[in-house]
């Protein structure tokens, strides 16, 4: 049947799994949402449905990405860009629906975004099954979530599968190369091609992928489209990357019926075994050859061959193997986990973690890689050891993964505050402060720490005004001040602001700051938020005026949300709602509110936190 694909696109089943999926995709992002998207889960059956409407009348049309150069551990940065909820809920519906037809098409020895059987709402994949541990709660789960490597679930068995090659097969050479600029040299027009040779039946769903990406495309210094790549850091992206190269797994199919090759893939990451040089040089040739027509070059300087104990250097790394043992232990442990097994735990990670040489330099490569699982364990044991390591590398270490777990890893020591706030603040005040993701993501870790001091929100005020600072400076900036108890002054500075701000997530981010405003104020906003004439602010408004009213019961329902499973920084970050409820004329709102706060009022750490509770608490008791 032609289009039959398309067909099943814009059915609200399975644009809901995709909201599912979609959403959970987000936890890894370079940007993350200020309101973790709740603002669209608020409106969520009427959100699917106008989806669904635009699809089935063909007139879906894609959002504009949001940018930012993500950097490198090598000073170096690419191109970082997020896709609305909307968009990506479309892409991994797309991707659902042709993900197992061309999986299929995928050699066994392509081990990168290979299909799940009987995928769930988690994920599509096997990379991310790392993500399910059937022997942890889910509140567990999504404890844990944020601080493992969605990537670590299929890269060991490409490794191990390299090692046995090598190890039992006999093959002596290992061709290596990498692909310059991957992502952002992937060809639309070749991509589309290739899609419709698998699925010739399916041009719709197809044209729809391409329009989507086509319109993405990073435009020329004249304005021009050169349908060239596709937006990074996404299950949906990595998929169709994945799926690229399968002109080149084909190539390599055939190149091993007539010559004694083993060939293994991990998205880019090619390695090639072969038992006699020549060959091995002569992969290279073949490897050229097909990437050049597929529009993508080779790096000379990272194509090699490797032989003997330079195989082994390359492939095995006992320190990572080590601390990958510590991990998945402590993970199989988790309550169950003795000091005394605590301990030697650590010592084993201390261990290892000594190994990693030149330390307080730039750390690269396979020290980079074992680092970011140091830092793994250590979080899970809940130790503080890399807490002075980690605040002198994060200065000359931009790297964007680095710093992602680096925010999660340190906001966990509150005793440690101080320090990490004074070295944070010396690297922000700096000229060395070049990187505007590097700049926004130590604020986001200000904002967690025990305490934010007088020096972290006037450089949160100072971002705020300075109409240079990137706009994700000035979102995370926005957010900081929001933690704090804000008196009316601040607040009118804050309101002329968002009057004046042209940048939606900015506006966005300044909204959670205004949720402090007085009653009769709060009321006039919140109305004027509604009818705002971007759909973003408007849905937001919305779902802040169900609360403030208790429409449908909704600050209800809030209430046991925020205070179901106790944490502070989840409390933290919807706070903003609370402001809000805490005016609710329903007087059952206003009680439950005040026991929950009452009862996590003394086990609290955070000063700021702490503040906020206590003078809502006074508010609510007042009669």
């Amino acid at each position: 049947m032609i289009d039959s694909l398309y067909k099943k696109l814009y059915d609200i089943n399975l644009l809901k799994r995709a909201w599912h999926l979609a959403r959970s995709d987000t936890r890894t992002d370079f940007i993350q949402d200020s309101f973790r998207y709740e603002d669209f889960a608020f409106n969520l059956d009427k959100n699917l449905q106008a989806i669904s409407t635009a699809l089935k009348a063909e007139r879906y049309h894609p959002n504009s990405l949001l940018y930012i150069d993500v950097p490198k551990s090598t000073l170096s940065v690419r191109p970082g860009s997020i896709t609305s909820i909307e968009d990506r809920i479309v892409l991994f519906a797309i991707t659902m629906l042709i993900a197992p037809k061309l999986d299929r098409k995928l050699p066994e020895t392509v081990y990168s975004y290979r299909l799940k059987e009987g995928f769930d709402n988690e994920s599509l994949f096997k990379d991310l099954e790392i993500l399910k541990f059937p022997f942890l709660k889910r509140t567990t789960i999504h404890r844990q979530i944020d601080i493992l490597e969605p990537w670590y679930g299929q890269w060991p068995k490409f490794i191990e599968k390299a090692v046995y090659a090598f190890e039992r097969k006999g093959y002596k050479f290992l061709t290596l190369s990498d692909i310059s600029a991957y992502f952002e040299n992937i060809n639309l027009r070749i991509l589309r091609d290739n899609l419709l040779k698998y699925l010739p039946k399916e041009q719709k769903i197809i044209n729809l992928l391409y329009l989507l990406l086509e319109y993405w495309t990073w435009p020329t210094i004249h304005g021009l489209s050169i349908e060239r790549g596709i937006p990074q850091g996404n299950d949906v992206s990595s998929f169709i990357g994945n799926i690229y190269l399968l002109p080149l797994d084909e190539e390599f199919i055939k190149f091993s019926r007539k010559k004694d090759i083993q060939y293994f893939r991990y998205m880019d990451d090619v390695k090639i075994f072969s038992k006699e040089e020549n060959i091995a040089r002569e992969v290279i040739f073949v490897m050229n050859n097909i990437l050049r027509r597929l529009h993508l070059n080779i790096q000379g300087t990272k194509t090699i061959i490797l032989e003997g104990d330079e195989i082994r250097d390359e492939l095995i790394d006992n320190r990572l193997d080590e601390v990958n043992k510590v991990i998945k232990d402590i993970q199989k442990k988790s309550k169950l986990l003795t000091n005394n097994k605590r301990q030697d735990y650590l010592s084993k990670l201390k261990k290892e973690y000594k190994k990693i040489k030149k330390k307080n330099k730039i750390i690269q490569g396979k020290d980079l890689r074992l680092y970011q699982r140091l830092i793994t364990g250590f979080t899970l044991l809940d130790s503080s050891y890399m807490v002075n390591n980690l605040l002198k590398q994060l200065p000359k270490n931009p790297d964007a993964r680095l710093l992602r777990k680096s925010v999660l890893y340190l906001k966990k020591f509150p005793r440690s505050s101080e320090k990490i706030e004074n070295s944070l603040l010396q690297f922000l005040e700096s000229s060395v402060n070049l990187f505007p993701y590097q700049e926004a993501r130590m604020i986001e870790l200000l904002r967690y720490l025990k305490n934010i001091s007088p020096r972290s929100s006037s450089y949160a005020n100072k971002c705020l005004r300075l109409k240079k600072k990137h706009w994700y400076v000035k979102v995370q900036s926005a957010l900081l001040l929001s933690s704090l108890t804000l008196s009316k002054k601040p607040l009118k500075t804050l309101k002329r602001m968002y009057e004046n701000e042209n940048n939606i997530e900015v506006k966005r981010a300044l909204v959670v700051c205004l949720c402090q405003l007085q009653k009769d104020e709060l009321d006039e906003f919140l109305k004027t938020l509604v009818f705002e004439n971007d759909k973003k602010l408007s849905s937001l408004g919305k779902m802040l005026f169900y609360i403030y009213t208790n429409r449908n019961n909704t600050a209800v329902k809030e209430i046991s949300n925020i205070f179901r499973h106790f944490s502070e920084e989840f409390i933290l970050d919807r706070y903003y709602k609370i402001e809000v409820m805490k005016y609710c004329n329903n007087g059952e709102v206003r009680k439950k509110l005040l026991k929950r706060l009452k009862a996590v009022r003394k086990i609290i750490k955070r000063e700021h936190l702490k503040r906020k509770v206590n003078k809502t608490i006074k508010f609510l008791d007042e009669p």
